[in-house]
């Protein structure tokens, strides 16, 4: 069953248990990221809260965003996962399309989770610091993410 719901858009597969798994633990790396790199501890529940209502918040704005621009079909929730279906490989202008999607969706996915970061832990950390934070984050959260969903999508079913 897991195989075959990683064939499908992330829409689908967001709306299915190990969709949400797998949501969660990208929840969990940021989390965990956010509070080492702000307060250098591997918990701190006033860093990890402002993340996941971030991330939740950053996936309400993209799965809205998404049904706008793709005219009703929900594709971006923290990574436009498609699969050889959506996107082919050995066209190079169809690559092209696909990577200033994802790049539009980790640019808007921080600037979301760095607004509410941001407002969420101003009392007792510095912007500059919840910024970098925020940005590193999401760096290892899509590389992790995007390299377990691209292996499935592209690897096992072409």
């Amino acid at each position: 069953m897991f195989l075959l719901s990683a064939s499908s858009s992330f829409g689908k597969y967001a709306s299915m248990p190990m969709g949400w798994i797998f949501m969660a633990a990208i929840v969990l790396i940021e989390a965990l990221v956010m509070s080492y790199v702000i307060r250098a501890k591997r918990f701190d529940t006033g860093v990890m809260l402002a993340t996941t209502v971030s991330n939740v918040a950053s996936a309400v704005a993209g799965s809205v965003i998404s049904k706008v621009i793709n005219d009703g079909w929900m594709l971006v929730v923290w990574f436009p996962w498609v699969s050889m279906v959506e996107v082919d490989t050995s066209n190079s202008d169809s690559l092209f399309e696909f990577a200033i999607y994802l790049v539009g969706a980790f640019v808007g996915t921080v600037l979301i989770e760095l607004i509410i970061n941001g407002l969420l832990l101003r009392r007792h950390d510095y912007f500059k610091s919840v910024a970098v934070a925020t940005v590193i984050s999401n760096v290892i959260s899509y590389i992790v993410g995007c390299t377990i969903m691209y292996t499935y999508s592209f690897l096992f079913f072409e």
